[in-house]
């Protein structure tokens, strides 16, 4: 197809330039035009971009014609072939724009009855992640990868060898294990096929404690174990490297077809967790246990959810899907009584352990589905009546079934914080319906850089 000059008029969800051309058959369609900004006109190559789609298109081979005020020279080397940070082209302030009237846009229906409140900035768009993972691939030919995934490649890695997302002790660390790779005899293991030894590298920080975790995982096939003195000189790689407090981990990820998958652990070095403080509380996180990636801004997430929920000390408030505990704690501190249910174990279990050395005792955790949870509680005569409930689900969302387990509940008051307003958005209409209204919006930029935007709603009924 011949190339077309474009006009960027909006963004995609994914933060993608959007532009309209006519087919020669007089359609008019929209076209994705990655890295580009509104306001810019380009021209570009335009080829269809799925088959099942009659009117999805995509541009390659750009050049701009008219630059837009809003972009800038991006930091790192890999952007464009890495697919993380993808809005390193855009000013910080149009990131900040762009997200905000996401938000609105998505929320529109309820603008002449709740407050929308400005997004919360990070203090720094850069450096603030602490963890990440990494992923081992090899080519046809043998050659071997450690970094990330390269974007529209269906998995295909690069080897990255600068990241401004986290501190540079973790790319020195990704460094030196990549070392250790080449110079053994260890192979990337490969989905497709169930072969090979090497999945995973995750490395996690303490932002608040500079505590470091690296976390190796390998493949739970027999014949792909990695052996004892592979261990040991992967274990020597890591500890030349400088660090106060250090632990090193390996996983093991037992995948069977027609089994549960299993994963193991095994502490090689070091403490069994990372430490994190949050509003002078300090955390104990686990391996595999889920907490916030950017803890500067979740923070201020945590602070700024629990000032809209108006809390105060003969209030009982129910945290589903609690995570960690951070949300439930934090809580426990200005109400009467909190109860956390988590169906992770390993969540679960720092939840328990941070409460108990804390020493906060109006804070409990129950391991378990939510709804089977609350049938516990109530057989055993403990009928919660929460005046409020909140909840941080997956992207996936709540759902139908976990919004009849928050209508059982009766609270009223519900906060839901959600990493993917659009099923949250799907998910107000069906709150809607019991009775739920929303009062407050506030958006927080968790991740600068990327598309991805935080969102807090305050519900009332």
């Amino acid at each position: 197809m011949a190339k077309e000059t474009l006009t960027i008029t909006d963004y995609s969800d994914k933060g993608t330039g959007l532009a309209t051309f006519v087919r020669p058959d007089g359609k008019t369609c929209d076209v994705e035009v990655p890295f580009t900004l509104v306001g810019e006109k380009v021209e570009a190559e335009i080829f269809k971009n799925s088959k099942k789609k009659p009117c999805a298109y995509r541009a390659k081979d750009l050049v701009i014609l008219k630059e837009s005020s809003s972009r800038i020279t991006p930091r790192c080397p890999h952007f464009g072939l890495c697919g993380g940070c993808s809005l390193q082209h855009m000013t910080y302030e149009e990131q900040l724009r762009w997200k905000e009237e996401k938000i609105f846009t998505l929320f529109a229906p309820y603008r002449e009855t709740v407050q929308f409140h400005p997004i919360m900035a990070a203090d720094s768009p850069w450096g603030y992640r602490n963890k990440m993972e990494f992923s081992f691939g090899q080519d046809a030919a043998g050659k071997k990868f450690l970094g990330l995934i390269i974007g529209n490649s269906r998995g295909r890695v690069f080897d990255l060898n600068e990241c401004y997302l986290i501190d540079q002790w973790a790319v020195d660390c990704l460094l030196a294990v990549r070392s250790w790779w080449h110079a053994s005899s260890l192979a990337a293991y490969s989905p497709r096929n169930n072969e090979g030894a090497l999945r995973n590298l995750t490395i996690r920080t303490g932002k608040t404690s500079n505590d470091k975790m690296v976390i190796l995982t390998v493949s739970g096939r027999p014949e792909y174990a990695i052996v004892k003195a592979q261990v040991e000189s992967f274990v020597e790689a890591v500890k030349a490297l400088p660090a106060e407090t250090l632990s090193i981990v390996l996983r093991i990820h037992q995948a069977i077809k027609g089994q549960p998958t299993q994963i193991f652990e095994m502490i090689l070095s070091g403490p069994d967790h990372v430490r994190e403080t949050i509003h002078d509380l300090k955390f104990h996180i686990s391996p595999n246990a889920f907490f916030q990636p950017n803890t500067l801004q979740a923070s201020k997430l945590y602070e700024r959810t629990l000032s809209l929920a108006n809390l105060n000390s003969s209030m009982t408030l129910c945290d589903l899907y609690c995570g960690v505990g951070v949300f439930g704690m934090l809580a426990a501190q200005k109400v009467k009584t909190v109860y956390g249910i988590e169906l992770d174990h390993d969540a679960a279990y720092d939840a328990r352990v941070n409460a108990e050395r804390l020493g906060i005792s109006n804070f409990t955790v129950r391991r378990g589905d939510v709804a089977t949870v609350l049938k516990e509680m109530a057989l055993e005569g403990l009928q919660l009546r929460p005046e409020v409930v909140l909840v941080d689900p997956p992207r996936a969302g709540l759902g139908p079934k976990a919004v009849e387990e928050i209508e059982a509940l009766r609270p009223s008051t519900l906060m839901y914080v959600s990493c993917n307003p659009k099923t949250q958005a799907e998910d107000v209409l069906l709150l809607s319906e019991k009775g739920f209204r929303v009062t407050d919006i506030q958006p927080v930029d968790q991740f600068p850089q990327t598309p991805h935007v935080e969102n807090i709603l305050r519900l009332v009924r």
